[in-house]
């Protein structure tokens, strides 16, 4: 094992180093931390660090913490810390440190020994689980995780002299293949397309599915459309034997030449968008993407480069290209709605420029974090004590407080409390070694103290893990203030008055929230929400448009919005989208016969009509159960079918569950959010679902905002979901096939991505 060891006193070097050297492992000695960390970075063969806790240049633990975020997920290294002071304390920091043990010094060695063989043992197991982390199994490629780390390592040093080009492609009717000749023919299939796209000048990465990408280095879109094109035309004569016969595949591809100050995600994006031109060209061809500004949206593309047997690229672009795993499905939610209800002023790309107070009882450590914040560009004050950072804190809020859990004699939770009664306004980051479910909770309880809480931290942690954390989250600190703004400025309250006068107008519309099947990733479903469109005001929420509970003005809003559904149903089955779409209406409207009415002359005699869904809060169903069966069965004639809304918020029904006619219970996003890392909410869930399938019907979690809860909710067998992490609703002109489609790809490029690498995504209007 190759062993950098690192001690201050050159007596201990020389002692421990021929400890090592006999047991046959080959050491290199340094008396400097920071030689011993570039030493590290420098040979990657290095397998262990040994450091004492004592050093000149930093300290040991700083050493250790550093170690560990260099070698990051991508290389396995084993980190003893060594120390004459066998402290509790001292074991504990190291740990939070990135350490792997913690020896007191100097080491016997027989326990030196013990010690390596562990690190042995774990150091092939991490290997290994790197190697299975970064390759596909099925093709022996990247896998989308690797491939992306790659390319950002590409597109670093990417200069206008020096760029790097992306390749997208996929197999052209994919799923005929497995259809018709098996999924055993597809790996086939897959696997030789690996091998023919193995090149040494290029990184190649199977991205899911029957999508692959390919990097050149080096290169320009000229010669990028000429490898794109000689592989097109080896792939397609490529031929499989099958039972029957022979058959063979063709490819599209889409080009994109890197732009100055481009992400590997923005490059590859364009690539995919160019191969949807390609899809829509015909297939088997290749194009490339033109120069585009990257500051605006606009997208131009070339025609085709080369084409195989078929026509032209069509010029229009589809919507909503491929995210990649950093920012998973980002794309289908950020765009639509928070554009048009922002005013022309919003600042949520603003730097990480601010105060921030770190509260950590351990000196070191606490240092550490700080030195952390200052790479991020804030100005970090460090307290080892609640009482002086409390008293600072009246004096002068920062805009940001790093609360680590453990405070000696106090915690976070105490801390948090008497932030409540402080009124801080800031952002609260907590910090821990301890395990995710700790911090989860903790933060949750902290959000219940209304503090606006940040997603946890586990030490030890890089300056990107923070940035990441504050810059997903500036824009959602400042919505509270733009809705008073908008108040301010003359948004319609909550009137009895507004409805009908945007009615009256033409100022209403349907907007839809696909809902995705969680067995195969397709948009299954629709969920139709209002919205009002003022010509002054801009895009009005529900909050600013809905009339109180029962008031009259519902039973024209309710008529406009199952119309609209139905014509919306329409143009979108002309498209070649059958969903089957939900709206929402109260109990008070649904009991009077004019609804049965409205149902039967409205829904639509196509047979390729799926039927429609009434989405009713539970509460109301349970206030008449007796009334809601009648009702229920009454729409079943119609094909409609009744959906609990909200299910579990009353915390009530689940014992009367059998008591509610249903087709569909939808899980109260209170439940779901955090149903990952929460035992109480899993639990619930899983009971809904459970309960839910034993009387017939289907479940659907509301409000799925991270991979982590996606994950549990398909191990609980959760039949559909919507959520941010999908997708924001959209105008019914957004709901297209190819926005659905890349829906699915998005779903599938996220659970391939491993869950650290998630991206949160924070509540919106």
């Amino acid at each position: 094992m190759r062993i950098v060891l690192v001690d201050p006193s050159r007596t201990i070097l020389r002692a421990v180093s021929q400890l090592l050297e006999s047991d046959g492992h080959v050491v290199s000695a340094f008396v400097d931390g920071r030689e011993a960390l570039d030493f590290t970075k420098s040979n990657t063969d290095v397998s262990a660090l040994i450091t004492s806790a004592e050093l000149d240049s930093i300290s040991g633990l700083e050493l250790c913490w550093e170690t560990r975020l260099l070698c990051g997920h991508d290389r396995a290294i084993y980190i003893i810390l060594m120390s004459s002071n066998s402290e509790q304390k001292h074991l504990i920091n190291a740990l939070d440190s990135g350490a792997d043990e913690f020896i007191r010094k100097p080491p016997a060695g027989e326990e030196l020994y013990a010690r390596l063989r562990s690190a042995d043992r774990m150091l092939s197991l991490q290997r290994e689980l790197i190697r299975l982390a970064m390759v596909d199994p099925l093709t022996g490629l990247f896998n989308r995780r690797a491939f992306f780390e790659e390319g950002r390592r590409s597109c670093e040093p990417a200069t206008p002299s020096v760029r790097p080009v992306a390749i997208m492609f996929d197999v052209d009717h994919f799923k005929r293949v497995n259809d018709t000749f098996g999924h055993d023919v597809g790996d086939q299939v897959l696997r030789a397309i690996g091998g023919e796209a193995q090149s040494e000048r290029a990184t190649v990465g199977r991205l899911g599915g029957e999508e692959f990408a390919i990097l050149l280095e080096n290169s320009n879109l000229m010669a990028g459309g000429e490898h794109a094109e000689s592989l097109r035309i080896k792939l397609a004569a490529l031929s499989f034997n099958t039972a029957l016969g022979r058959m063979s595949v063709t490819c599209s591809f889409g080009v994109a030449e890197w732009q100055p100050g481009e992400a590997v995600d923005q490059l590859l994006k364009r690539a995919d968008t160019a191969l949807y031109q390609a899809k829509n060209g015909g297939r088997n061809c290749v194009v490339a993407a033109q120069p585009a500004d990257l500051e605006s949206d606009e997208r131009q593309w070339s025609g085709l480069l080369r084409s195989g047997a078929r026509g032209a690229a069509a010029k229009q672009h589809d919507p909503q290209p491929l995210q990649s795993h950093i920012d998973p499905l980002a794309s289908w939610s950020s765009g639509v709605e928070e554009d048009m209800s922002s005013p022309p002023d919003n600042t949520t790309g603003q730097s990480l420029a601010g105060r921030a107070f770190v509260l950590d009882d351990e000196l070191q450590i606490g240092a550490l974090v700080c030195k952390v914040l200052a790479a991020c560009g804030l100005v970090p004050s460090q307290f080892t004590s609640p009482a002086p950072f409390l008293a600072e804190l009246k004096e002068s809020p920062p805009e940001i407080i790093v609360l680590d859990l453990s405070l000696g004699q106090s915690d976070a939770i105490e801390v948090m409390r008497d932030l409540e009664i402080n009124k801080f306004r800031g952002k609260v980051l907590l910090i821990s070694g301890r395990d995710e479910t700790t911090l989860n909770e903790i933060t949750q309880i902290g959000e219940r103290h209304g503090l606006i809480m940040l997603p946890p931290l586990k030490k030890p942690f890089r300056p990107a893990d923070v940035k990441q954390r504050l810059q997903g989250n500036l824009g959602d600190a400042a919505k509270p203030k733009v809705r008073e703004a908008r108040s301010a400025t003359g948004t319609p309250k909550k009137s009895s008055l507004q409805v009908v006068e945007a009615l009256k107008n033409g100022w209403l519309e349907l907007w839809y929230q696909p809902k995705v099947d969680l067995t195969s990733f397709a948009v299954c479903g629709a969920e139709g929400l209002i919205r009002g469109r003022h010509p002054n005001l801009g895009i009005i929420m529900p909050e600013n448009l809905l009339p109180p509970a029962g008031n009259p003005d519902y039973q024209p809003l309710t008529k406009f919005v199952v119309e609209c559904a139905i014509q919306d149903w329409g143009r979108f089955a002309l498209q070649g989208v059958l969903l089957k779409l939900s709206i929402n209406a109260p109990v008070s409207v649904i009991h009077t016969p004019a609804f049965m009415t409205l149902i039967r002359s409205s829904l639509p005699k196509d047979p390729k009509f799926p039927g429609l869904t009434v989405e009713v809060t539970e509460d109301e169903l349970i206030r008449d159960s007796e009334w809601a069966h009648e009702v229920a069965s009454q729409l079943k004639l119609y094909n409609v079918d009744l959906s609990i809304d909200d299910f579990g918020s009353g915390y009530s029904s689940l014992s009367r569950l059998n008591d509610l006619p249903f087709s569909e219970v939808k899980i109260d996003r209170s439940f779901v959010s955090g149903c990952a890392s929460n035992d109480l909410k899993h639990s619930l869930c899983q009971t809904v679902v459970d309960l839910a399938h034993r009387f017939g019907a289907t479940t659907c979690a509301e409000g799925v905002e991270t991979s982590e809860d996606l994950r549990a909710l398909m191990a609980m067998k959760c039949d559909t979901a919507q959520g941010f992490l999908f997708a924001k609703p959209m105008p019914a002109a957004s709901l297209t096939s190819a926005a659905l489609d890349g829906i699915t790809r998005s779903i599938w490029a996220l659970l391939d991505a491993p869950a650290s690498a998630d991206k949160w995504v924070a509540h919106s209007a």
